[in-house]
């Protein structure tokens, strides 16, 4: 089977050589490596140049005038010609089993369109912060989706025709963008399913990340894609317990509150039933539950915001 591998590269020259590496050092041969060279002003186009030397027949780069991460999957995704698709920030790394272990998913899982991948995240100094392993029987990939637990860009793999006819990335969501691609395939009625082993190495950067900017419009795209995701399932599904999705709804706004006030009222509003009661949770405790069932939503928050 034919993997695609595209790489959207944007002055990443201290990363994306071990990225290639990684990706070029896999078991599964059947590979094709798109490099998409998004309007690099630093050393990225040359260092991709020299391992493009040593592999001509494996990896293609493209030039393209500074567009974005989802412009450059896009762009990669049109010279893309396998039958599923590794996707890879330039910072990013991966073990040399892990395409060929989810490839081999995909055929005793009867060719899911996604395969969440379990996941590493590794600090800025080379530590490791946390395993994200999807080890648990019985995930509803719902409530995954709406609590951002699907893995993620890199971990997982993709089938290629999926995503297209979910109309591959938006160019104009710049935070969450996997997860509004996934809730567009899920949508259409793609499966998905889970895989327990760990073969994806997420690194996180000192400062340039995109979640460590634009903190508060972050926040509101979070909570505006959750709404969407429970407003699908409000109209698709009878049978299904809505509470949950709704409470972490309720909940994210909650925290939107803390960085864009107006637009958590106005989400809260819009997005919530009229006679949604909260219950406790992680994020909303008792004693705020008690201000709420006495004021509403806007005065428990202003009365919350004296507390904490």
């Amino acid at each position: 089977m034919r993997i695609s591998v595209v790489i959207p590269c944007y002055n990443v020259e201290d990363y994306i050589r071990p990225c290639l590496e990684s990706v070029l050092g896999q078991t599964h041969q059947d590979l094709e490596v798109i490099c998409v060279d998004d309007g690099s002003t630093d050393g990225t186009q040359r260092i991709i140049e020299e391992v493009r030397s040593a592999n001509p027949a494996r990896l293609s780069v493209i030039q393209q005038t500074n567009r974005g991460a989802a412009a450059a999957r896009n762009k990669g995704l049109q010279h893309a010609t396998g039958e599923y698709l590794q996707l890879m920030d330039a910072d990013d790394l991966l073990d040399p089993r892990k395409i060929a272990h989810q490839v081999e998913l995909t055929a005793t899982l009867d060719k899911p369109d996604i395969i969440a991948g379990s996941y590493t995240i590794q600090n800025a100094d080379g530590s490791i912060m946390r395993h994200h392993i999807y080890d648990k029987p019985g995930l509803d990939v719902w409530f995954n989706l709406m609590h951002a637990d699907l893995g993620n860009t890199v971990s997982n793999l993709w089938k290629r025709s999926s995503v297209i006819g979910a109309g591959a990335w938006n160019e104009e969501q710049y935070s969450s963008q996997e997860y509004d691609l996934m809730f567009r395939m899920l949508r259409n009625g793609a499966r998905a399913e889970f895989d327990p082993v760990s073969l994806t190495t997420v690194r996180k950067r000192l400062s340039g990340s995109i979640s460590q900017t634009n903190v508060a419009e972050n926040w509101v795209r979070y909570v505006e894609l959750r709404s969407r995701m429970l407003e699908h399932l409000r109209a698709s599904s009878t049978a299904r317990d809505i509470q949950p999705y709704t409470q972490f709804l309720f909940d994210s706004i909650r925290v939107l509150y803390h960085h864009d006030r107006k637009s958590a009222i106005e989400l809260h509003d819009r997005s919530l039933p009229k006679n949604f009661v909260p219950g406790p949770s992680p994020t909303t405790g008792r004693t705020y539950l008690f201000f709420h069932r006495l004021f509403g939503f806007r005065i428990a928050q202003r009365i919350w915001r004296i507390f904490a």
